[in-house]
């Protein structure tokens, strides 16, 4: 799974390269499977509302003529892995939804405008702020959605980065614990300064 993951990740860092410096960090499979996906992600941003369907018909289809045609089980993994890219642009839907009635909206009040047409200017206008909500006020922030981040305590020093577990740590700590507590210690040396 997480080798899955790795060639998943290696694809969509080199999604929109040049053909030239994608051939240098990818496959045969991955670069053609990274064209797949790359046609299939502008199709999905041209347009958010596509069903699912229609993308997976559009894979085993290759892409349009532009890629080789694969089989349906290919194209659900490649569909799963374009939502993962992508994101479920469905989920917002709504705003998409929005902002097209905006646009038709703008497109209706430049025509009324340009025909001299006063209620058909008013009535985009009153459309516009109905759809886009610009009667009402803004919903207060809900303060209590707000959760702080729940940490666990842990001994492990590793789940720190990039530092070193010290091999017996308690052996280690005689040892400095002796040193510091004997004053007539001669191995203790100055540290020059560095500027």
């Amino acid at each position: 799974m997480a080798n899955k993951n790795e060639a998943l990740k290696k694809i969509t860092n080199a999604l929109f390269l040049p053909e030239a410096e994608a051939q240098n960090m990818l496959t045969a499979y991955q670069l053609e499977r990274k064209n797949r996906l790359m046609f299939c992600v502008s199709k999905i941003m041209s347009n958010p509302m596509t069903p699912d369907r229609e993308i997976v018909e559009f894979l085993m289809g290759g892409c349009g003529g532009n890629c080789t045609a694969i089989s349906q089980t290919q194209a659900y993994r490649d569909l799963s892995s374009l939502i993962q890219i992508v994101g479920n642009v469905k989920n917002a839907s709504k705003a998409w939804i929005r902002y097209t009635i905006a646009e038709a909206t703008k497109e209706t009040y430049a025509i009324a405008k340009e025909k001299g047409d006063s209620k058909g200017m008013n009535g985009a206008v009153a459309n516009l702020g109905k759809y886009t909500r610009a009667d009402k006020n803004d919903d207060a922030f809900n303060f209590d959605d707000m959760l702080p981040p729940v940490f666990e305590p842990t001994d492990d020093v590793t789940v720190l980065g990039d530092i070193e577990v010290i091999p017996n740590l308690e052996k280690r700590r005689q040892e400095l614990r002796a040193l510091l507590k004997n004053p007539n210690t001669t191995n203790i040396t100055d540290a020059e300064i560095v500027e």
